[in-house]
């Protein structure tokens, strides 16, 4: 889910010419990049640069850098809301070369600011590069590196950008992160199970701009002020480049019907859902059919119990030790995916059967409010998972092979030993 880029310098030489985002004019400007290949910039980038005469004070400002040569370290320190990126600075040349050479769309955009706005950006981005003020718990919708940005621009112009109040479409914040990812199944199914109930909210137009995108388009409509295309990507345009061309009025029909045709294509990319339903099926096939047969029917249902028991223990681990709001906490999935599933597998006859109907009863409960609305959550695939071999073990009568009458830890056995007494 990340939406922060590399910051250092490029490897090799990119491919072009060298872009000077100065170019010799002063000012403060706001540098807004498309989309990667990487799954951390899928959301694009920004950064704030500052252009002095002669290029002696030129410099830009990247809030989006991390330590990707460790990303198990880092991804554990934005799970626990610990300061795992900083704001570095950076030369211009230097820093619009790193995206070049990943074929990132750059767009360049001179803020309307007065010598004393600038001269407060300046001040601010000064001291966010101090040491001891650089490092920041990363927060994806409301403490990124495009929000630090925006709140930066806001606060420099009196609160230009949050006092409008433009329309916006009816795109929640779940919405948002998944048009990042489309095309990426494990990831769009990630936002289904890990993000709570909180993202399935309408962003306002200012919590929008948590995405570089769209700080960029707000910029152009209270300003009037134009992106300027510094490095135009040679791969496939992202959804919300299509959804830009699109609205271009002079487009000829024939140029409509193919951005149009590959906007639809992107836009009906499969979700992985689907084929996430099927896997739940067909790991949970084994509860249903060992009982059908009548025989390994522990092995049957641990095979079936074990992997969604113990992605429940990962999911709830994750909600107690991750204080991020979006993530885990409030998570219609955790209903589904529990890890005292496991106790199917333990618990004597009795108790294991009253168990898996209680479970079955909250499931219903989840799906009724699923039905209703009231939960929102894309959650069927892991209902499903956690459903079926609870259904089976409640209310699904054992066949009780001869060898397995005496063990009373199979499902049914106790009856059969009981019966067989009183003849």
């Amino acid at each position: 889910m990340l939406s922060a880029c590399k910051g250092q310098p490029p490897r090799h030489r990119p491919s072009g010419p060298i872009v000077d985002v100065c170019e010799g004019k002063p000012g403060v400007k706001l540098v807004t990049m498309g989309v990667g290949s990487l799954i951390w910039e899928r959301h694009g980038h920004i950064a704030l640069c500052t252009c002095g005469d002669g290029g002696r004070r030129d410099a830009c400002y990247n809030y989006g850098i991390g330590d990707f040569a460790k990303p198990l370290n880092m991804a554990w320190g934005f799970l626990r809301g610990e300061n795992s990126f900083w704001v570095g600075k950076m030369n211009p040349v230097q820093m619009i070369a790193v995206y070049q050479l990943a074929d990132r769309t750059v767009w360049v955009q001179d803020l309307p600011l007065t010598p004393a706005q600038e001269a407060k950006v300046v001040a601010k981005l000064e001291l966010d590069i101090l040491e001891e003020n650089k490092h920041y718990s990363y927060d994806h919708f409301w403490d990124n590196c495009t929000t630090r940005v925006r709140d930066i621009i806001d606060d420099a112009t009196g609160g230009e950008l949050s006092k409008m109040t433009n329309l916006t479409d009816d795109r929640t914040f779940r919405d948002l992160a998944r048009e990042g990812f489309l095309g990426m199944r494990i990831p769009l199914l990630i936002t289904d199970i890990g993000m709570s109930r909180i993202t399935d909210r309408v962003p306002t137009y200012w919590e929008r701009m948590f995405l570089p995108d769209y700080l960029r388009e707000a910029v152009e409509a209270k300003w009037n002020i134009k992106p300027t295309v510094l490095y135009q990507r040679k791969g496939p345009p992202s959804l919300k480049e299509l959804e830009k061309a699109l609205a271009d009025p002079t487009l000829s029909s024939t140029e409509r019907a193919k951005l149009q045709a590959q906007f639809d294509e992107l836009e009906n990319m499969p979700s992985g859902r689907i084929l996430f339903a099927l896997l739940a099926v067909l790991l949970t096939a084994p509860a249903w059919l060992t009982r059908r047969w009548g025989k390994l029917e522990r092995t049957g249902l641990a095979v079936a119990v074990a992997p969604a028991a113990f992605l429940g223990l990962v999911l709830w681990t994750l909600a107690v030790v991750s204080p991020l709001p979006y993530f885990m906490r409030w998570n219609e999935a955790l209903l589904c995916l529990m890890p005292f599933d496991f106790l199917l597998l333990f618990l004597p006859l009795g108790l294991r059967r009253r168990f898996a109907r209680g479970r079955v009863i909250m499931l219903g409960l989840v799906a009724a409010l699923l039905l209703v609305n009231l939960f929102k959550a894309p959650i069927w695939p892991v209902w499903l998972w956690a459903l079926i071999p609870n259904a089976v073990v409640g209310f699904w009568p054992a066949r009780v092979a001869p060898t397995e009458a005496t063990d009373p830890s199979v499902s049914g056995a106790g009856e059969v030993k009981r019966k067989s007494r009183k003849r």
